[in-house]
C-alpha cells in the first residue's frame, strides 16, 4: 500500500551554487510514495490527496519534512571519543583517538557501539553515511549488521594502517593478507544489500604502505561498485609530515595520484589547505570532498575554502567527523559550515545550506539518482522536524517573513531534539534511544 505523507516540504530541486530558484518549500504539502519505498509524487496537499485515495495518510501538522541528511565523514570507532583533549590532529591522534579504537577489539562492546552508533546517526535525521570503520573485522560485520537492521544507508569500510610508528597501538596494524581477505568477505556481505556499500578506508598516506594503497588499487578495479575514501590536507603538521615522507610528491594530493587512488568513487576528507593546483586535478578525477565544519573548529585545523572548490568545480558535501567533531548531527554542523564561510567574507542562504547537507551530499557520494531530494522515482529518505514544545521557536518562525526565513532559521536553532522520525527508502528507520 502507498502512504501520503503531510507536512512543510523543502528540498533543493537542482544545485543553488550554479542554479537559480533552487530551493522549493511547499507548505501544506504531501509526500507519495509507494510501497517499495520510492516516491510517486509531492505537491500540495489537495491534489496528492486527491490522486491518492486509497493511500494510507499520516499527517505530521506544521512540521517540516526534509531530504534525509547525508554524513560524508564519520568514524565509527572514535563513537565514544568525541570531545577528548590532545591538542591539534596528529597529537590528539596518539593521546586519545588511538587508544580509545583498541577497544573495538571486543565483540561484545563493538557489537553494542555498533548499534548505538547507527541509532544516534538515523536520530539525528541522517539516512546515508560514509563511515571509516574499525581496524576489527567482527566489529565491522557489527556495523553493517546494525544499519541493515535498523535501515541505515551505510558506505564504510576497515581504516586500513599497516605503518608501525610511534603512539600506534600494534593492535590496530593490519597485515597485508589479512586486510584484503577481510575486505573481500565485507565486499561480498555487502553484494545483493540495496542499502549497504563498501569503501576502501586508507587512514591517510602516512598509515599506509605501497603495497596497502597497491591492495586498494587492485580491489577498486576488481570491484568497480566500490568508493575509496581517506584523508587531506586537514592540518598543516600532517601536511608537513606527508611531503617529508614523500619528498618526491609534488603535494599532499600528488601521494594519492602516484598510488592510482584518485577516482570518481574517491571521497577525500577535509582539504582545509589545498592549492588550486590540487583543486583542479581533483575535479578533473572526479573526486569529492568532505567539508568537518565542526572537526576543524575543534581540532584548529583551519577555514574550508569552500568558493574554491565551487569554482573548481568540486564536488562538497559535509560529514561530522566523530569524534574530532562534537556533534552527530550534520544539521548542527551546517550552522557551523555558515559561520566558516562568513569569517571568510561568504555568506550562505538556506538553499546552499540544506544542499550541502542532502542533494549536494548525495551528489558527492555519486548516490543522487538514489536519495538527496524529492524527486519522483528516488528513495523516500526523508526525516521530520518538529519544533513541538519549543515555545520560543515556534515565536521565532512566526516573526520570520517567508518560509525561506524560517528554514533559515532552523537550519541554526534546530537540533537533533526536534528530529520526531527519520525514514529510508519509506520505512520508519532507528530504534531511538
Amino acid at each position: 500500500m502507498s502512504t501520503v505523507y503531510l507536512g512543510t516540504l523543502a528540498h533543493l530541486k537542482a544545485n543553488p551554487f550554479t542554479s537559480e530558484n533552487a530551493l522549493e518549500i511547499i507548505e501544506s504539502g504531501a509526500l507519495w510514495v509507494d510501497g517499495e519505498g520510492r516516491i510517486i509524487d509531492y505537491g500540495q496537499k489537495s491534489p496528492i490527496l486527491a490522486q491518492a485515495s486509497a493511500a494510507r495518510v499520516e499527517d505530521f501538522g506544521q512540521a517540516w519534512l526534509l531530504p534525509g541528511l547525508v554524513d560524508g565523514h564519520v568514524h565509527f570507532p572514535q563513537y565514544y571519543a568525541t570531545a577528548a583533549y590532545g591538542g591539534q590532529l596528529l597529537d590528539w591522534l596518539a593521546q586519545s583517538i588511538l587508544p580509545a579504537e583498541t577497544a573495538y577489539a571486543d565483540p561484545v562492546f563493538a557489537q553494542d557501539a555498533a548499534r548505538r552508533f547507527v541509532n544516534h546517526l538515523l536520530a539525528c535525521g541522517t539516512t546515508t553515511a560514509l563511515v571509516f570503520g574499525s581496524q576489527f573485522f567482527q566489529a565491522n560485520q557489527a556495523l553493517f549488521a546494525a544499519a541493515k537492521q535498523a535501515g541505515l544507508r551505510l558506505i564504510a569500510g576497515a581504516t586500513l594502517m599497516d605503518v608501525p610508528a610511534p603512539g600506534i597501538p600494534a593492535s590496530l596494524l593490519q597485515p597485508l593478507p589479512q586486510a584484503q581477505a577481510e575486505a573481500e568477505a565485507l565486499i561480498a556481505y555487502c553484494r545483493g544489500e540495496p542499502l549497504l556499500h563498501y569503501a576502501l578506508t586508507p587512514r591517510y598516506a602516512l598509515s599506509c604502505s605501497p603495497d596497502m594503497m597497491a591492495m586498494c588499487v587492485d580491489l577498486l578495479k576488481a570491484h568497480p561498485d566500490a568508493w575509496l575514501q581517506t584523508h587531506i590536507n586537514e592540518n598543516h603538521g600532517e601536511i608537513q609530515s606527508v611531503l617529508a615522507h614523500f619528498p618526491k610528491a609534488r603535494d599532499y594530493l600528488d601521494v594519492y595520484g602516484q598510488f592510482g587512488l584518485l577516482t570518481e568513487r574517491t571521497v577525500l576528507a577535509h582539504n582545509i589547505h589545498a592549492s588550486d593546483s590540487e583543486l583542479a586535478r581533483i575535479a578533473e578525477a572526479g573526486c569529492a570532498v568532505c567539508h568537518c565544519p565542526a572537526s576543524n573548529l575543534y581540532l584548529g585545523s583551519g577555514l574550508f575554502p569552500l568558493a574554491r572548490h565551487i569554482k573548481h568545480g568540486v564536488r562538497v558535501g559535509l560529514g561530522t567527523d566523530i569524534g574530532a567533531g562534537t556533534s552527530f548531527s550534520v544539521w548542527r554542523n551546517l550552522a557551523d559550515a555558515y559561520k566558516i564561510q562568513q569569517l571568510q567574507g561568504e555568506t550562505l542562504d538556506a538553499a546552499r545550506l540544506l544542499y550541502l547537507g542532502t542533494l549536494g551530499g548525495a551528489e558527492a557520494l555519486r548516490l543522487a539518482r538514489e536519495t538527496g531530494n524529492f524527486a519522483v522515482g528516488k528513495s523516500a529518505d526523508f526525516f521530520v522536524l518538529d519544533i513541538g514544545e519549543d515555545a520560543y521557536l515556534g515565536e521565532r518562525l512566526r516573526h520570520c517573513d517567508s518560509l525561506a526565513q524560517q528554514l533559515f532559521c532552523l537550519l541554526h536553532l534546530a537540533t537533533e531534539r526536534q528530529v520526531a522520525a527519520t525514514f529510508v527508502r519509506g520505512r520508519a528507520a532507528g530504534r531511538f534511544e
